[in-house]
This record gives C-alpha cells, sequence and structure tokens, in this order.
C-alpha cells in the first residue's frame, strides 16, 4: 500500500456558471447551459450552438493579471486563471496563506500539470481580421503573445507564485486527464509536495469551422449515447484540481474532498479522429486504471475494485462513433454488470470543452462523490442498443465508493482517472 493522493481543492468554470458550486448546482438541476453561438459568425456552418461562459470579457480585470508582463491575457488564461484561484483558495493553499505556513508546501515543491489546446488562437483570429482590414498598423503583435498552449500554465503559474516543476500537455480531449495523471506521477515520484493539476480551453472560430466541417457538430444540443445522437456540442471552460499526499493534508488539516486512487492511459494507434470500434484502447486505460488504484490501496488483486465502482462519467461525446465504442469498452471491463453500472456525460449540460473536458469531468466526478449524487446524461431519451448501459436519465442521490472519469481523445489517447470517496479508504 502506498501513500494516497487526496484532492484537497477544485476550481471550476463552465458554461453552468462560474465556480465548483455553480457547477454541482447545474448539475443537480440537471440543467443545460447550451445555446446559440454569440462569439463569432457561424451562418455557413451545419450547427450554431455552444456551451459558452457568459459574462466574461476580452480585457482583464486587475485581479485577474497574472502580472505586469500579461497585459492582455487571453480568453483561456482568463478561464484559467478564475479555476486555478478557487482550487487553491478551496485547498487553504493561496499564496498569502502559504507564505510563513510550515506545513503548506513551498513554492519551489508546488508543481503546476496544464491541458491544453486552442490557447489564444481567438486572438490570432483577430489579428487576422486586423491585418485584412486595415494592414500592419491595424494589428497589434500583443494579440499573439498567447498562441503557445503553455501560456496558461506560465500564466497561472506568474500569479500564484508557483515555482516547481511544470509540464503542458497536449493530447486532444485527454489532455486535462493527462495533466492530473502527471501531477500523481510527481508526487509518487517524491518530486512535488503539491500539484496544481487541470485544464483550459476557449471557443474559437477555427476550432467550430474545423468540427463544422469534419460533421462532427449535432445541429441540435448534442444527445451522448441517445439512437439519435448526430454530433458534439462544442463548448469551453477550465478546471483545477489540487493535489496532495494525504498524510500532508492531514497534517494540515486541510479537507479531503476525494482521492485521486489511481489513472490509466493508452493508445489506440487505429485512426486519426475514430476510436478502435470495439473500445480496446479505452478498455485497457479503465483497467489500468483499476490496477493502480488497486496497487494505491493495498488490493493484491486488481478485480477486486470493480465490484465497487459505482459510477462513470463517461467521455460521451454524441458522436456516432465514439459512443458504442465507450460502451463495448465499459462491457469488455465489467462484463454483464455493465449494463446497470451508473454511467453519465457531462457533455450534455457542458459542451465538449476540448482540452479542459478531461479537467471538467474530474471535477464533475469529485463532487458527485463528495456530495453523493449521479449526474445526468441530460437529453437522453431513446439509448442506443449498442450503448447498452445503466444510463442515469435524472440527477439522483447515491453514494459510491469509487468513480471513474474517462477521456477518450482524438488520434486514440485514451485516459481513465480513478477517483475514491475519502471515507470509503482514507
Amino acid at each position: 500500500m502506498r501513500e494516497l493522493i487526496a484532492v484537497t481543492g477544485v476550481g471550476a468554470v463552465c458554461a453552468l456558471g462560474r465556480g465548483a458550486a455553480a457547477l454541482e448546482r447545474g448539475l443537480r438541476e440537471g440543467r443545460r447551459a447550451i445555446g446559440p453561438v454569440t462569439l463569432f459568425d457561424t451562418t455557413a456552418y451545419r450547427a450554431h450552438l455552444a456551451a459558452e461562459v457568459a459574462g466574461l470579457q476580452d480585457e482583464a480585470a486587475p485581479a485577474d493579471r497574472p502580472g505586469p508582463a500579461w497585459t492582455r491575457p487571453t480568453r483561456a488564461d482568463r478561464l484559467g486563471l478564475w479555476a486555478a484561484a478557487e482550487a487553491l483558495a478551496g485547498a487553504g493553499l493561496a499564496q498569502g496563506e502559504r507564505d510563513g505556513a510550515g506545513l503548506a508546501p513551498s513554492a519551489e515543491r508546488f508543481a503546476l500539470c496544464f491541458g491544453g489546446g486552442n490557447a489564444g488562437v481567438d486572438r490570432a483570429e483577430r489579428y487576422l481580421a486586423a491585418m485584412r482590414g486595415g494592414g500592419e498598423r491595424a494589428a497589434r503583435l500583443s494579440w499573439l503573445e498567447g498562441l503557445n498552449a503553455s501560456t496558461t500554465a506560465d500564466a497561472v503559474a506568474a500569479r500564484h507564485g508557483l515555482r516547481g516543476p511544470r509540464v503542458t500537455i497536449m493530447t486532444a480531449c485527454s489532455s486535462s486527464a493527462n495533466a492530473l495523471s502527471r501531477g500523481a506521477d510527481l508526487l509518487r515520484l517524491g518530486r512535488a509536495d503539491a500539484v496544481l493539476a487541470g485544464g483550459a480551453d476557449a471557443l474559437c472560430a477555427l476550432v467550430y469551422g474545423g468540427f463544422n466541417a469534419l460533421r462532427a457538430l449535432d445541429p441540435a444540443p448534442c444527445r451522448p449515447f441517445d439512437r439519435r445522437r448526430a454530433g458534439l456540442t462544442l463548448g469551453e471552460g477550465a478546471a483545477f484540481l489540487v493535489l496532495e499526499p494525504l498524510s500532508r493534508a492531514r497534517a494540515r488539516g486541510a479537507g479531503v474532498l476525494a482521492l485521486l486512487l489511481g489513472a490509466g492511459n493508452t493508445m489506440d494507434a487505429h485512426h486519426l479522429t475514430a476510436p478502435a470500434p470495439d473500445g480496446r484502447g479505452a478498455a485497457r486505460a479503465i483497467r489500468a486504471a483499476l490496477a493502480d488504484a488497486a496497487r494505491a490501496v493495498g488490493e493484491a488483486d486488481a478485480a477486486a475494485l470493480d465490484t465497487r465502482v459505482g459510477y462513470v462519467n463517461a467521455h460521451g461525446t454524441g458522436t456516432p462513433h465514439n459512443d458504442p465504442a465507450e460502451a463495448a469498452a465499459l462491457h469488455a471491463v465489467f462484463g454483464a454488470r455493465a449494463a446497470e453500472l451508473p454511467v453519465s456525460s457531462s457533455k450534455s449540460q457542458l459542451g465538449h470543452c476540448l482540452s479542459a473536458a478531461g479537467a471538467l469531468e474530474a471535477a464533475v466526478t469529485v463532487l458527485a462523490l463528495g456530495a453523493g449524487f449521479l449526474p445526468a446524461t441530460v437529453g437522453l431519451e431513446e439509448a442506443d442498443p449498442a450503448c447498452l448501459l445503466g444510463h442515469v436519465r435524472a440527477p439522483r442521490a447515491a453514494q459510491v465508493d469509487l468513480a471513474l472519469s474517462c477521456s477518450f481523445a482524438f488520434g486514440g489517447s485514451n485516459t481513465a482517472l480513478c477517483f475514491g470517496r475519502a471515507a470509503a479508504f482514507a
């Protein structure tokens, strides 16, 4: 049995609202945050819906500025800054609280693992439009500062004085789930005393147009696992989790929201966008996460934990190929029990937040474990016979010991995270 990893802080911002409390409230209400796109013109596209974060202005307020070098944080930066600040404050590890606190991790031992994607592409679009309309003098080079996927991590580190190991991961829709997995590795290897791990992504015309060209967008709000599903709905947002060794968290009196017990990462090596139809890579990721969790709690047989999994937050994009492949993976792992295992897709409410999806859905899973409820797949009316699972069709109360959060990205980059209810294992 090895040191358990505690989740001591959660920060989130998405179309359901700003803050983990707003996210939980929206999940409990079964509310969809999907509406008409207002950020750019979608007239020429087959779909016109997205899950936008309301009230997010382009220019940052002084309190949201990471430092003097960041005069214009991008939309993705601002989302990340909001979520990171909430996670650190919730863990009692905001910079002012860390200073002079003997049990708090030092700045040099506080790691940051970030899942990035589109970054400041929306600013680059603005730059290009200005160039076309008025030439070089109409465009500002500063609008291109945020193009690197790592700039949000840089901004968060600067804002909160984090000077430990830092990594930005880009594996499409599993980016921030992989950031959480990497953060757990750093703690287990003793290379950090705490980790802020998560991701952020913002809507932009380029990516929306790309998914439209792939015919991957549903003109209606997405309907994961439904027989009539016709694609995904894009969203935006950010989420961060604070991870610490359980012993350190307890020593400083921190609240433990959940335990990150295991993670599994695999590759399909099958297709640029489509998953392996039999879900074999996803199934291996889930099995690896459960085996990792078994080692964490001292179980010699990983199968001993299978029956304790009481909820799966599915990747559940609503695309024709993804959902049955994911269902096949769950059946491969759980056998006949998969037909009754509670499963839901948060994308039905939040949209698909791309590189931020893994962290946001991990946050959903942690909130569900801690508060004792199961979120629903909103809009699921007639389940596809190829997706025979224990679909959660309406939010309901439930106390489970183990939950999985699954992220299966373009290119077949699969990540599964296994979270445990703190009271059940600590």
